[in-house]
């Protein structure tokens, strides 16, 4: 039921092993992004706040870094509450609420992709 918090814990393992794997000169945003986008292959963009943002960088953008350093997701990004079990869903809402929901089985495969 803390899906904030767990996610965090999920978003800073899968910053640790990206660091692992692309060492600097990358920076911790191009680590992190070529991780995810080295573990998923399908090329995934949803809309969000009136542009296309792909898987990656709303993970880190506007997951870890909203958490790392706001403490919080923002107010138009949710986790969807009536997902199913193990379900991997980016979903952008429209009217009257325009928010942005993201499945909580994204929390296992993110933990996945970091022992693999």
């Amino acid at each position: 039921g803390r899906h904030e918090g767990a996610f965090l814990m999920a978003l800073v393992a899968v910053a640790a092993r990206a660091r692992r794997d692309y060492p600097p000169p990358s920076g911790d945003r191009d680590a992190f992004e070529r991780f995810i986008s080295s573990r998923f292959r399908p090329r995934i963009s949803v809309e969000f706040r009136g542009e296309l943002h792909t898987l990656e960088r709303i993970f880190y953008k506007w997951m870890r870094c909203e958490l790392v350093h706001e403490g919080g997701l923002p107010i138009d990004l949710r986790f969807k509450e009536d997902a199913e079990p193990g379900e991997l869903s980016l979903r952008a809402g429209g009217a009257p609420d325009y928010v942005l929901l993201v499945s909580p089985g994204w929390f296992e495969q993110l933990l996945e992709w970091t022992r693999s």
